[in-house]
């Protein structure tokens, strides 16, 4: 169970599905064709009987927040309520939990029997984006003095946009970069993913299209036993995550 409390959102797909249908509605989807069309993307889920409690539950409790609840989900997230199918899934877990998800099942049951509120406007997402790519080394300028070099290793997404895994190579010397591939132990810097798109300014690609390493279970065990990790953040968060690793990696 992808939980991580008894809350109706503490769970991996209820905060997915709670996300989604966010963002169809931003789009400009009635709730009827946003409700189709999460349907049809989440078919995995609905196919696993506990993630399909997780999705209606959480379907329905955004649709009333948002002043969108549709009949159909209603419905079934009041059966899945009152039937206990939900609670089951709670067995192998504490006494307290349990009594916590019991309460919260019962708010849920108490808002979708009442009037929700007024439709609310929704904003669309703003999503995140880069231009780098996988294998580009670049430069980045912390300040005055120091300038770090890291590599791209990996871009992914989601409903938030695109986001770039870096690993720090070292400081930057101002010498080219020559190297044509990155070996495994080239690769054991710590760690970021980027939440947002590179700054217009103090960012310089030395290199594109640089070999990375094959993303191998040897690979992913020596990322995971680095000592010093980094972390997700955002650019404007990243100059402050270098200053407090920086030293600790002995690099000034």
């Amino acid at each position: 169970m992808g939980a991580w409390g008894p809350a109706i959102f503490s769970d991996d797909v209820a905060a997915d599905t709670r996300d989604a249908f966010t963002d169809f509605i931003a789009e400009g989807l009635t709730p009827t064709a946003a409700t189709d069309r999460l349907i049809g993307e989440s078919a995995e889920i609905l196919e696993n009987d506990d993630e399909a409690l997780v999705f209606w539950l959480s379907l329905a409790a955004t649709q009333w927040k948002l002043g969108r609840l549709v009949d159909q989900v209603r419905d079934r997230a009041i059966e899945i309520i009152e039937s206990g199918a939900d609670l089951k899934r709670w067995g192998d877990n504490t006494r307290a939990e349990q009594t916590q998800r019991k309460k919260h099942l019962e708010k849920l049951r108490q808002q979708l029997l009442s009037p929700p509120p007024a439709p609310k406007k929704v904003k669309a997402l703003r999503k995140s984006s880069t231009d780098f790519q996988p294998g580009d080394v670049v430069t980045f300028c912390l300040d005055n003095v120091t300038s770090v070099r890291f590599c791209v290793v990996h871009l992914w997404g989601d409903r938030g946009g695109t986001y770039a895994d870096i690993c720090l190579l070292g400081l930057d010397d101002g010498q080219p970069f020559t190297k044509t591939s990155l070996a495994l132990e080239d690769t054991l810097g710590p760690h970021y993913t980027l939440l947002s798109h590179e700054p217009a300014e103090g960012i310089t690609v030395l290199r594109r299209g640089v070999a990375l390493p094959d993303r191998t279970p040897e690979l992913f065990r020596a990322w995971n036993q680095l000592t010093i990790r980094g972390h997700a953040c955002s650019w404007d968060d990243f100059p402050a995550a270098l200053r407090e690793t920086l030293p600790k990696l002995g690099w000034r």
